[in-house]
């Protein structure tokens, strides 16, 4: 999930609780250790044979206390949100574009939804060695039937202002339009045929623009929640896909256990089930994978605690909570996480962890109509926050810096304006 998804208040949401006996050790790749290409792969921005890129999300106050933490590499990149709708619209701070309708920047940091404060332009100039990965929402919670709409021309001029800040933002971007697609939350996106009408129309438009620093990404749920709220697998997910043409990477979000599931009685698939139907995907269509959303759902890293998500997994939200030791939260989700990002590196080139206190924020927090998802800030505990450093200095992992472009192919004459 994600933060400037407003849509998801009404979402019931999910929770890991079982423990995993997996130690640290057992992550299969060591530090220094080449990643296997099993084979080729060839994508816009695809970081260096046998690298991953990192990034961080999902708000400015989030990647901006990661940041002051003063322990971590540079993220590869920052993550960020808008609704293509609201990009015109200074009463709702231009959606938190950061730019106004002549394309001047405003000071003006969107955060009328309640997940963190959004700027996709101070994102852009504050850390200027990452990347952007900027969730483009095009749901129809703020636009009665706007995929029609969209599609029939009438949202043109927002898409006309999002590629004049993708242009005056110059830097390599990945669009995650209409992130989640299969997504029950999502509103509009269940008929697919105008899902992908509206995302061809975005991508074509963009590039009679002559936009050229952008790769579009599309992005699954990957959620046993959605599968039990809808009380059925979905087996297709082409029926969602544009086109060879207009997808660069294929993304995913994950938040659950791995082997975790939802509570329906009959659909029984688990994290790594459907993670492992978006990887097939990638792999028989040659396009890299990015995890685009991640973190331990349910885990409060500085309290030390997980806590229930919501009945459609585990009870009522914020109720059944249990201690955790800092080795317990590590062992539980991020082993196995990166476990399975290293045994799968043949196609997952990027990998996006939110690093926040979602409890702290309205949309998040109590009552949780979002469901409980807890504090994921790996600086919040010392031997989380090692063991984070551990894993990111390892040789696999791209961070950002000066050369960070150049080494996605990006030419390194293209600067933030």
């Amino acid at each position: 999930m994600k933060l400037s998804n407003p849509q998801k208040l009404l979402f019931p949401l999910w929770l890991c609780v079982t423990a995993c006996s997996i130690s640290p050790e057992a992550v299969p790749v060591a530090a220094d250790a080449p990643l296997v290409q099993d084979h080729a792969i060839a994508a816009k921005f695809l970081p260096p044979e046998g690298r991953i890129l990192s990034i961080i999300g999902q708000d400015l106050e989030a990647v901006r206390d990661y940041t002051a933490a003063g322990k971590y590499p540079v993220p590869g990149g920052i993550t960020n949100y808008f609704s293509l709708y609201l990009v015109r619209d200074p009463e709702k701070a231009y959606a938190g574009i950061g730019l106004d309708n002549d394309l001047n920047p405003v000071d003006a940091e969107a955060d009328w939804w309640g997940s963190g404060p959004h700027s996709s332009w101070k994102a852009a100039r504050e850390f200027e060695g990452s990347v952007l990965a900027i969730g483009l929402d095009i749901t129809e919670k703020y636009a009665e039937n706007g995929l029609a709409r969209l599609v029939a021309g009438e949202f043109d001029p927002e898409i006309d202002k999002l590629g004049g800040f993708l242009k005056k933002v110059g830097k390599p971007v990945f669009l995650r339009i209409g992130y989640e697609f299969d997504g029950v939350w999502n509103e509009g996106y269940h008929n697919a045929a105008k899902y992908t009408d509206a995302w061809r129309r975005i991508v074509d438009r963009l590039r009679e623009q002559k936009v050229d620093n952008v790769a579009y990404v599309w992005q699954g749920s990957s959620s046993p929640a959605d599968d039990a709220i809808e009380g059925f697998f979905e087996p297709d997910l082409a029926q969602w896909y544009p086109g060879d043409k207009y997808v660069d990477w294929i993304g995913c979000s994950w938040f659950l256990l791995l082997e975790e599931a939802g509570t329906h009685e009959q659909v029984h698939t688990t994290q790594r089930q459907l993670l492992d139907q978006l990887l097939a995907f990638a792999r028989k269509h040659n396009k890299p994978m990015m995890i685009a959303e991640a973190a331990p759902q349910g885990y409060f890293i500085e309290k030390k605690i997980n806590a229930n998500i919501a009945d459609v997994v585990d009870g009522p939200a914020g109720e059944g909570v249990v201690d955790k030791r800092p080795e317990e939260i590590w062992n539980e989700w991020f082993v196995p996480f990166f476990a399975f990002v290293h045994e799968n590196a043949d196609v997952i080139r990027a990998v996006a962890y939110i690093n926040c206190y979602w409890d702290q924020q309205p949309m998040w927090g109590p009552p949780y109509d979002s469901g409980l998802w807890g504090d994921s800030r790996v600086q919040a505990d010392p031997l989380i926050s090692e063991r984070w450093l551990g894993e990111m200095k390892r040789t696999a992992w791209l961070h950002g810096g000066p050369s960070l472009f150049t080494r996605l192919g990006n030419d390194p004459q293209r600067t933030t304006k």
